[in-house]
């Protein structure tokens, strides 16, 4: 088993499994596992999800506490009218970044949701921790299907090379938190 300190972490959308307390039982995250279950084995790669229900980041394993949970992240219905939500959801993912910053090589995110993306560029910024986005590049559940399967060799290479060497992937790749001029 690799040590903490040298794993990455790669940052998923929650989704409806929460109830059932497994995220990974919802299409959205097989989808993921599919293409990067073999660096989970590995024990190179964790996995968790930006949660609306904490709100914040929770790692794959704890989401059993929050099988109460009924919130859709819709930015219709949700953080496009309430900025304030919006904002707490930012503060909280920052408080965890602090916190995972410390513990992950690299920090990376897959996430196809607006203010969840929104959040995490937000909460980089506030504490300096270093997130690459791999996209996916249109916040559709489509674009998210379709580029996962990129996923595997982006995050070996992100892996291997580590995000110091600012790896950039094509049409993806922006670090959040940096200025990447």
């Amino acid at each position: 088993m690799i040590k903490m300190g040298f794993k990455t972490l790669l940052i998923l959308p929650c989704n409806p499994c929460v109830r059932l307390g497994d995220y990974s039982l919802c299409p959205n995250w097989k989808v993921v596992l599919k293409h990067v279950g073999a660096l989970v084995r590995a024990g190179i790669l964790d996995l968790a999800s930006i949660d609306s229900c904490k709100p914040g980041i929770v790692l794959w394993g704890e989401e059993y506490r929050l099988t109460w949970c009924d919130i859709s992240p819709r930015w219709d219905r949700l953080y496009g009218r309430d900025p304030v939500r919006l904002e707490l959801l930012a503060d909280n993912v920052a408080r965890d970044l602090r916190e995972l910053s410390l513990r992950y090589k690299a920090i990376a995110y897959y996430v196809n949701v607006k203010a969840y993306r929104m959040a995490l560029k937000k909460a980089s910024e506030m504490t300096g921790a270093e997130l690459t986005d791999l996209g996916p590049p249109k916040p559709s559940p489509l674009s998210y299907n379709k580029h996962a399967k990129e996923l595997h060799m982006i995050l070996a290479n992100l892996i291997k090379v580590g995000l110091h060497q600012h790896i950039r992937v094509p049409g993806h790749g922006q670090i959040a938190g940096r200025d990447n001029h």
